[in-house]
């Protein structure tokens, strides 16, 4: 009988073993079916427009843990998406507050929730979540970005560079872009040698920073610096072609000569398509009696770029070129017409979401991207 015992003892094992191991199998098919009713829960608010208790209900049954904490995130970011940030604020703070987060999980809801406060204007919220993360190298990076854009939005313009300058841009950020018109934001409250020096690491950062080049030019102006106004200018016409509308007012001032200045405008004239650059060459020939050869370049630069400011050029020109008073005085009115016209139409549209406006912003006001409001080039512009 003993022996018996002893041998049924591994049965019973056994046995138990595998009673204990169908019982949790149960029990986690149990939790499973109950976390998918829950979410089938949720989902049929969601379609019958009863949002809120379909937040609830994902909120208080679904259990926050590996599984279902990337499906929390991507419904907050769902709703701040779609501009119901009061819903995404709800979901992150509740995934803040759980205590079995992991860390990266608990900094991930940080961030989403800051970028709630954000878009929803809470600065000072966002900014008290932010400020302790950028001690934490893991989202360090995130924080400062967001931070920056923060201090952008109230022009508080040294601490939103202070905030991104460590960051290091990779490639196809427009991180640099960003450090370089903040720094001539700065500049712009500095005197002029000390403004100077920070234009110049403004073009350290981006060479292509049209500000920088046109406030650096000015800077020279002012200082009666022709020669470094000089260089500076040709280098602007060569590496920021799209802003040359800009640089053609200051032309008088950099080349007080007009033979000067006109061979400077010929040189750029035949690189660049610019209604601005052919007006300026027109202009100077009108003034030395050369209205037949102003006429030639304006009808040249029409021929391969046709512009409605370059059609009313022309017509004060034709004006010059008529002896009939009744004609001359039709077009200059037609010319008058014309200008008037276009000053009413939009002179500068932001590359990035096609914002247009009369005023030059070098951020844009509508996505905030800096040196993507450019002069509008065709038809209708330079």
């Amino acid at each position: 009988m003993p022996e018996l015992l002893f041998l049924l003892l591994p049965v019973a094992a056994l046995y138990g073993y595998v009673m204990g191991r169908n019982s949790y199998r149960q029990s986690q098919l149990k939790q499973h079916e109950k976390i998918n009713q829950d979410f089938l829960s949720g989902l049929n608010l969601f379609l019958s427009n009863q949002r809120d208790k379909a937040i609830n209900v994902l909120i208080e049954n679904l259990e926050v843990n590996n599984e279902t904490f990337t499906t929390h995130i991507a419904l907050g970011k769902l709703f701040r998406a779609k501009g119901e940030n009061d819903r995404a604020i709800k979901i992150h703070q509740f995934l803040a507050q759980q205590d079995v987060l992991t860390p990266e999980q608990r900094r991930q809801s940080i961030i989403q929730l800051a970028r709630d406060y954000v878009d929803c204007a809470l600065y000072d919220r966002a900014e008290k979540l932010l400020l302790p993360l950028l001690e934490d190298k893991a989202c360090a990076r995130e924080a400062r970005l967001i931070l920056s854009r923060i201090y952008q939005t109230f022009k508080d313009w040294q601490q939103a560079f202070d905030a991104i300058e460590p960051i290091e841009t990779q490639d196809g950020e427009p991180y640099q872009v960003t450090k370089a018109y903040l720094l001539c934001e700065l500049a712009s409250e500095k005197a002029t040698h000390e403004k100077i020096a920070m234009l110049k690491q403004a073009l350290s950062y981006d060479k292509k920073c049209a500000r920088a080049y046109l406030d650096l030019i000015d800077c020279y102006i002012e200082l009666r610096e022709s020669e470094q106004a000089n260089q500076l200018s040709r280098v602007f016409a060569d590496t920021c072609p799209d802003f040359i509308a800009l640089l053609v007012p200051r032309l008088a001032a950099v080349f007080p000569d007009d033979a000067i200045r006109l061979d400077f405008l010929i040189s750029i004239s035949g690189q660049i398509k610019s209604t601005s650059v052919v007006a300026a060459i027109a202009d100077i020939m009108e003034r030395q009696d050369r209205v037949g050869d102003a006429r030639k370049s304006v009808l040249g630069m029409l021929d391969k770029h046709a512009t409605i400011s370059g059609f009313a050029q022309l017509l004060k020109l034709n004006a010059k070129k008529t002896d009939a008073p009744e004609a001359q005085q039709m077009m200059l009115n037609l010319e008058k017409m014309v200008v008037n016209k276009v000053k009413q139409l939009p002179s500068y549209e932001c590359e990035q979401c096609g914002y247009q406006g009369s005023l030059l912003f070098w951020q844009c006001p509508r996505c905030k991207h800096w040196g993507s409001v450019k002069p509008i080039i065709g038809l209708t512009g330079d």
